[in-house]
């Protein structure tokens, strides 16, 4: 079962499906299927992980930067400079699909 790891800032987009998937880079690509998103909180959430693909920054289409939980592609590009201070928009990103799981 992959485990996914995000800043406690998006438990409740995760939580309340506004946020179904995440961008990554230098990180292993998970298996597709049952998962689990754990928060620096300490809290987790059971998801399935749908897809991944790998496309850069600048190719990225305004539906997946909504799927990623935010409004626009400058919101997006702030956000991963973030976690990823080296970023450049022609860089390689990771894109995990997911969705949360209820049981």
């Amino acid at each position: 079962m992959s485990q996914i790891h995000f800043h406690e800032d998006f438990y409740i987009p995760v939580l309340k499906g506004s946020k179904t998937q995440t961008a990554r880079i230098d990180e292993p690509i998970p298996e597709l299927g049952a998962g689990k998103a754990i928060f620096g909180n300490g809290k987790s959430l059971p998801i399935e992980i749908t897809a991944v693909s790998h496309k850069s920054f600048e190719k990225m289409s305004l539906e997946e930067v909504n799927k990623d939980g935010f409004k626009s592609k400058d919101e997006l590009w702030y956000a991963l400079l973030t976690f990823y201070p080296h970023l450049h928009k022609t860089d390689l990103l990771m894109l995990i699909e997911f969705k949360r799981i209820f049981i």
